[in-house]
C-alpha cells in the first residue's frame, strides 16, 4: 500500500498568514495595496495568455486549427471547463473562431484600410504594424476608352495599364488595375518594377504628392481569374474600390480599381486631417 503524508492544515494556515504579514510589513503602503488588492491571474486567464502568445508568435498561423480539447487539457493540466473559459476569451477578443464539429481555428489576418484624402497602401499597413509585398503581374498599353472620362482625356488617347498584387505575410490581400495617361507616364511599369511602389514610381515622373479625388465602394463575387489571383474561393465576395487620384494641380493621374479579399481587409472612411 502506498504511503501518504498527512498535513496539519491549521498549522499551514497559521504559517502562511505569518509569512504574508512579515512580507507586507516590508512593503511600501502602495505596494501593500497592490499585493492585497491585485489577485493572481486565474488558470484560464494564464491559458488564454499562453495561447494568445502562440498565435501572435506564429506558432499557430492564421487559418490553422488549434490542438483539440484533449490535447490542450493535457498540455495545461486542466479540466475541459477551464480550457473552454480560455477559448471563449480568445473568441471574444477576435483571435479564434469555433466551428462546431470541426474545431477551433485561428482567425485570418484582418487589416483596417482607411480611405482618406491621401490613401496609401504602405501607410495603412504601417499603422497596423504590417508590410506589403507589391508585385507587377502584367502591364499593357491600351486606348483610354473606359478610363477617358475619369482621366479627362480623349477616348482615343493611350493609357498604360498596370496590374498589381499586394500580399501580407505571403498571403494576397488585394489586386489592382491602374490606368496612367500617356505620354505623361510612359514607362510607368518599368518605374514600378524598379521602385516596388506606385507612389515612388509616380515620384520618378515628378509627382511629389497626390490625393484621392473620389472612391466608390461596392461588393461582388470575383471572376475565376480574380479568385485565383487572390488565392480565394470564387464563392467568397470581394470588396471593390474604384478610384481616381489627382496631382497637386487637380489633374487626374490614375484611374483604377482594387479588389480586396473580404476576409483580410475591412474598409474605413476617415475625414481629412
Amino acid at each position: 500500500m502506498s504511503s501518504r503524508r498527512l498535513y496539519d492544515t491549521t498549522s499551514i494556515t497559521i504559517a502562511c498568514d505569518s509569512f504574508l504579514t512579515t512580507v507586507l510589513k516590508d512593503l511600501s503602503p502602495i505596494a501593500r495595496d497592490v499585493a492585497v488588492t491585485s489577485p493572481a491571474p486565474r488558470r484560464w486567464e494564464r491559458i488564454a495568455a499562453a495561447l494568445r502568445a502562440d498565435i501572435t508568435s506564429g506558432r499557430y498561423p492564421p487559418g490553422s486549427r488549434l490542438p483539440n480539447e484533449i490535447q490542450l487539457a493535457e498540455r495545461f493540466d486542466v479540466h475541459r471547463h477551464t480550457l473552454r473559459e480560455a477559448v471563449r476569451t480568445l473568441v471574444s477578443e477576435g483571435y479564434v473562431r469555433v466551428l462546431h464539429g470541426s474545431g477551433t481555428y485561428v482567425r485570418e489576418l484582418v487589416l483596417d484600410y482607411a480611405l482618406r484624402r491621401r490613401t496609401r497602401l504602405s501607410q495603412n499597413l504601417a499603422h497596423a504594424g504590417e508590410h506589403a509585398e507589391r508585385e507587377l503581374r502584367a502591364s499593357e498599353v491600351r486606348s483610354a476608352g473606359p478610363w477617358a472620362q475619369a482621366l479627362r482625356v480623349s477616348p482615343r488617347s493611350k493609357v498604360e495599364l498596370l496590374y498589381t498584387r499586394a500580399s501580407v505575410r505571403g498571403r494576397p490581400i488585394g489586386i489592382s488595375s491602374g490606368a496612367f495617361p500617356l505620354p505623361r507616364f510612359a514607362g510607368m511599369a518599368n518605374a514600378f518594377r524598379e521602385t516596388g511602389s506606385i507612389t515612388a514610381a509616380l515620384g520618378t515622373f515628378g509627382v511629389a504628392d497626390y490625393t484621392r479625388a473620389h472612391s466608390t465602394v461596392s461588393c461582388r463575387l470575383p471572376t475565376g481569374a480574380e479568385a485565383d489571383a487572390l488565392a480565394r474561393a470564387a464563392t467568397q465576395p470581394v470588396l471593390v474600390v474604384q478610384f481616381v487620384n489627382v496631382d497637386a494641380d487637380g489633374v487626374p493621374i490614375e484611374s483604377g480599381t482594387t479588389l480586396f479579399a473580404c476576409d483580410a481587409v475591412q474598409l474605413t472612411v476617415e475625414p481629412d486631417a
